[in-house]
């Protein structure tokens, strides 16, 4: 197996890999996807110390080689890879409460990633792929996870207005899965460019740069403003803003690659007697979030996506982090491996 490793701050090399011996029968998985994210850019740029690791912390593959026994799990089999794993450490693990697991361990973040030709993976990390979902929109499941994670622990119901603070890529398919289930987004943004594709991929409330939010959302929710708020952390909007958004008792939920150090007073958070919850992951949500692309409940078609191939890596994360630095902007990137 080769992939490409990050050796040092804007330094990626093509490096053998050694395959992971597991105490349990695994697959091969040949790579045909994967997606280049915020998280992988930062480390990239030294922001976060990951030197030593393959990049690629979402990817799809073909299963190429597996256990006689895993008969589901036959070659050539489309697979959505699970790029979490539990450390078996902790007390929930220890309990086998794998879903609240202290110390989740994630591809390209804590092991080895999906920007290598092959990985290996054992069964409960495996999902097959249905036909109707393409490799293009599974590479999001794990968006979709998170979003539906979100949404069960906020206990968001239909008819509730939520207030969806940044509107990239994942507050888009977030306020999306919203509409599905009848709930009401009201998404915000600093971005023109966020703000339009937000408008024209379907959410009725969308609130750009030029508007009053505090306003705007009042005369949406009749005075009340909004019983859950959920705030993506790289979208360079104060924190305080989910607070004042907040109705007295709401929910607030933050998420997302904090690409900053911040202060923020919780002032106005203990006078609302606010509910502050953390969610990072969707653990545990592959297969509703298989589910709903199958039932084409999410439109990917408008995200704000670039693409590169396997071989030019290193140039395209080159790419990335000069638009970075001078715009301040950043966009997904699809691998395509074959």
């Amino acid at each position: 197996m080769k992939g490409w490793k990050l050796t040092a701050p804007h330094k990626l090399e093509m490096k053998e890999l050694e395959e992971p011996a597991f105490t349990v029968a695994s697959s091969k998985v040949k790579i045909t996807k994967s997606l280049i994210t915020l998280s992988d850019l930062l480390r990239y740029r030294g922001d976060v110390d990951s030197n030593g690791i393959v990049l690629g912390c979402s990817g799809i593959g073909i299963v190429s080689e597996t256990d006689a026994n895993l008969l589901d799990l036959e070659k050539g089999k489309h697979i959505y890879i699970d790029p979490n794993r539990e450390c078996n450490k902790c007390y929930n693990c220890k309990n086998r409460e794998y879903q609240k697991c202290s110390d989740l361990q994630t591809a390209g973040e804590d092991f080895d990633g999906f920007l290598s030709d092959f990985v290996s993976a054992t069964p409960d990390k495996l999902f097959l792929l249905p036909e109707s979902v393409s490799d293009f929109e599974a590479l999001f499941i794990d968006k979709i996870s998170l979003a539906v994670s979100i949404f069960d622990k906020l206990n968001i119901k239909k008819g509730d207005y939520v207030s969806v603070i940044g509107a990239n890529n994942f507050g888009i398919v977030f306020a999306q899965l919203l509409i599905y289930y009848q709930a009401v987004p009201v998404i915000m943004t600093l971005d023109e460019e966020s703000y339009n594709i937000a408008k024209s991929s379907g959410i009725y409330y969308a609130l750009g740069p030029d508007d009053n939010w505090q306003k705007e959302l009042s005369a949406i929710t009749s005075g009340r403003m909004t019983d859950k708020v959920v705030y993506i952390a790289d979208c360079d909007i104060q924190i305080a803003k989910a607070f004042s958004l907040a109705s007295f008792g709401a929910s607030v939920a933050f998420t997302g690659v904090m690409t900053k150090s911040t202060s923020v007073s919780f002032m106005q958070a203990i006078k609302k007697h606010l509910d502050i919850t953390c969610i990072n992951n969707g653990y545990g949500y592959a297969t509703t979030s298989i589910n709903l692309l199958a039932n084409k409940a999410i439109n990917l078609s408008c995200l704000k996506l670039d693409t590169a191939s396997y071989e030019n890596i290193p140039e395209a994360f080159a790419r990335m982090n000069e638009l970075y630095e001078k715009e301040g902007k950043f966009y997904e990137t699809v691998v395509d491996l074959i």
